[in-house]
């Protein structure tokens, strides 16, 4: 395997953090780009190993002139959930992408790995927003390689406490007497973090080999009602004392009823999956 300077965006969130530990370990060279005032209590034993660049101070876009980078990992988001406005969002998941991909595209940069969410593109602002950046990855496909890894719900430790599974396992560990959900019928397709990057080295790995354009579907391939899960979750924390209170909020607007990836794509390229729902959930609760 050859060893790639990688140029990578959301290195302080959990899954660009989990693919920045694992490819230093893999030997490639990391190069990151994230703000002056991000949080980086989750890369802090690595941050002196990688060259760091804050994309809200002048001069940033150096960083292409100073490196001869192989491939771009486009990670970061914002999921609109911590108060920033529609502005912010569209920045950070439409424009600021969107420049560094013209950047990219000027310096040469063979490949880009391009982060997508497999919600409806209409369902709320994050996912518009990142379609939108995915449509103008289409219309740039002739001037860069590129691939979009389409990703379903991904959990582990040390996510945040909002996401989902993390929130259920947090609150049942705390023996709330309470937890309300909606009716909790809609089936989602949940993938632990380990196996997601396991598919991303497949993709860095196996990149020249792909069609500018290739859509890979990330997921365990299985949808599980969001009840199930959450009663998965009960059982396993072992505490049966909180009520779990289905139906008590509503379901968003616009909610699909089913979401699974086709893992046939990956799967040809030598991935498979390694952790089953209740090993992963077992590894969040310990």
């Amino acid at each position: 395997m050859s060893k790639k300077t990688i140029l990578l965006t959301g290195a302080t969130g959990y899954l660009g953090s989990e693919l920045l530990k694992h490819w230093f370990s893999e030997g490639h060279k990391l190069i990151i780009l994230k703000r002056s005032t991000s949080n980086v209590y989750r890369i802090e034993n690595e941050l002196s190993q990688c060259v760091s660049f804050n994309v809200d101070e002048p001069n940033w876009e150096r960083v292409f002139n100073e490196y001869s980078i192989d491939v771009i990992v486009h990670t970061a988001a914002s999921y609109g959930r911590k108060g920033e406005t529609i502005d912010e969002v569209v920045f950070a998941n439409t424009l600021f992408p969107l420049h560094l991909l013209d950047l990219a595209i000027k310096a040469n940069v063979p490949y880009f790995i391009n982060t997508a969410s497999s919600l409806p593109r209409t369902i709320n602002e994050y996912s518009l927003s990142k379609a939108h950046f995915q449509d103008w990855l289409i219309q740039k496909k002739d001037q860069i390689q590129f691939v979009d890894m389409v990703l379903e719900y991904f959990y582990g430790p040390g996510d945040d406490d909002w996401k989902f599974i993390s929130m259920v396992v947090k609150k049942l560990k705390e023996n709330v007497p309470t937890i309300d959900f909606t009716s909790g019928t809609q089936k989602r397709d949940f993938i632990y973090i380990s196996d997601v990057v396991s598919a991303y080295d497949v993709i860095l790995n196996r990149i020249e080999e792909l069609k500018s354009g290739t859509t890979i579907p990330v997921g365990s391939g299985t949808a599980y009602s969001l009840r199930s899960v959450v009663e998965l979750c009960q059982e396993l924390v072992g505490i049966h004392s909180t009520k779990l209170n289905f139906g008590a909020l509503p379901d968003r607007l616009g909610e699909i009823p089913a979401s699974h990836a086709d893992t046939s794509r990956i799967e040809s390229l030598g991935w498979t999956l390694s952790f089953s729902l209740n090993s992963g959930i077992n590894k969040v609760i310990n």
